[in-house]
């Protein structure tokens, strides 16, 4: 059966949306060849986390982040989605920790312990794991509070010792305490726009990530790709290219000479393709032939002879 150009169309129409939806949820992280288990987790802040982020369990990614919208005022609810063939046993709570050292968030399983398994669309128990960035922080502003404490005392002491302290080594300390307290303030501004700064650069290793990630995936065809290029250019290496060329000049004197000879009236062709007066007479003779079997599709009984029953038909 012959399949018309409109339904060759249609078909073809058909198989591109369906690579183009399917290369477009591979890139959101979505498996569309088998089912996933949807959870939902509350979080007070969800700073850092992106949908599409990675859902691991023991470092390894088995799902992602599908979605995350507010849930009231007070809460954020994350939904997570998780392939079918990971099995989340009673108790399992999922923990917001920190994927890098820039803020980027990722949803780690603490697996419980049963018994049971946690059914689909159950709540887990939510909970966060402070970032390198957010513990150095309050590592360090401890610290700040007991320089610039320090730096109060120190002032005090100075103005109380400025007394004794001639006015040239007034002028150096008063002087050596500006910088100091320029310098704490180019500290703060740094700070700033560290955080400030920290999304756009979680942003880009984020993108960094997915390059790499969609490179390693492809490994394969790309080898694959590579392999059949060299096996193309081997073949085209070893094929008998001189000896091809040859045959073909060789065929191509061949015709040059059928051609000459042709024109130079050297056999029945040239002969025929040259000889006007050899054409005049074929053609007359083709004319002849045709009026001879017109006359006899007119009047046969002029050349054929049949006697039936011992009497002759004649043509009158």
């Amino acid at each position: 059966m012959k399949v018309s150009k409109e339904v060759r169309i249609g078909i073809l129409v058909a198989v591109s949306l369906l690579v183009f939806f399917a290369g477009f949820y591979f890139l959101k992280g979505a498996n569309i060849f088998s089912g996933e288990n949807e959870y939902y987790a509350y979080y007070d802040d969800v700073e850092g986390l992106q949908p599409s982020a990675s859902v691991q369990v023991k470092g390894m990614s088995v799902g992602r982040v599908s979605a995350i919208e507010l849930n009231g005022n007070d809460k954020v609810k994350v939904t997570i989605a998780v392939n079918k063939k990971v099995v989340l046993p009673q108790g399992t709570s999922a923990r917001l920790a920190a994927a890098d050292l820039l803020g980027t968030k990722v949803i780690s399983l603490e697996l419980g312990q049963g018994p049971g398994a946690v059914e689909n669309e159950a709540r887990l128990p939510a909970s966060v794991e402070g970032g390198i960035l957010d513990n150095l922080s309050v590592e360090i502003s401890p610290l700040i509070k007991d320089l610039r404490h320090a730096v109060n005392t120190l002032d005090t002491i100075l103005i109380s010792v400025s007394s004794v302290l001639n006015e040239q080594t007034q002028q150096k300390l008063t002087s050596s305490i500006a910088s100091l307290d320029v310098t704490m303030k180019n500290f703060s501004e740094l700070s700033a726009k560290i955080n400030n700064e920290s999304g756009q650069l979680a942003s880009v290793i984020r993108n960094t990530n997915s390059i790499t990630e969609n490179l390693a995936s492809n490994n394969q065809a790309i080898t694959d790709i590579i392999q059949n290029a060299k096996a193309t250019t081997d073949q085209l290496a070893n094929a008998p290219i001189e000896q091809t060329f040859k045959d073909l000049q060789a065929a191509s004197n061949q015709l040059q000479g059928v051609i000459q000879k042709i024109n130079s009236n050297d056999g029945s062709l040239g002969l025929l393709v040259n000889d006007k007066q050899l054409y005049e007479n074929l053609t007359q003779s083709l004319r002849t032939l045709d009026l001879l079997i017109a006359d006899v599709n007119a009047h046969p009984y002029r050349y054929i002879n049949v006697t039936i029953f011992g009497k002759k038909n004649k043509d009158k």
